[in-house]
């Protein structure tokens, strides 16, 4: 069964931090454990997760790979429409 955690979308960077926090509490990791199981320090971890850093793309997924979680990625023009991605609705 999979257990998903529900997130708000996410418009900055420290959207995407709050939800890798969430996530790594949930799992009952430390920010050292992770940190270490990615190859980067405790203090990058800590930026990141605060939104004051900027990562990679492939260092986010290996992140979230360690995690046992993946991306989901919908992308909003912000016009209203029909939800369906095709243009003009």
């Amino acid at each position: 069964m999979t257990r998903q955690i529900a997130a708000a979308p996410a418009r900055k960077p420290r959207d995407i931090g709050n939800a890798i926090r969430v996530v790594r509490e949930a799992r009952g990791i430390s920010q050292g454990e992770l940190a270490e199981a990615n190859a980067y320090d405790r203090f990058h971890l800590n930026r990141l997760e605060a939104g004051r850093s900027t990562v990679y793309i492939t260092r986010l997924l290996r992140t979230l790979k360690s995690l046992g979680v993946t991306l989901s990625v919908t992308f909003d023009d912000g016009r209203p429409g029909d939800g369906e991605g095709s243009p003009g609705g």
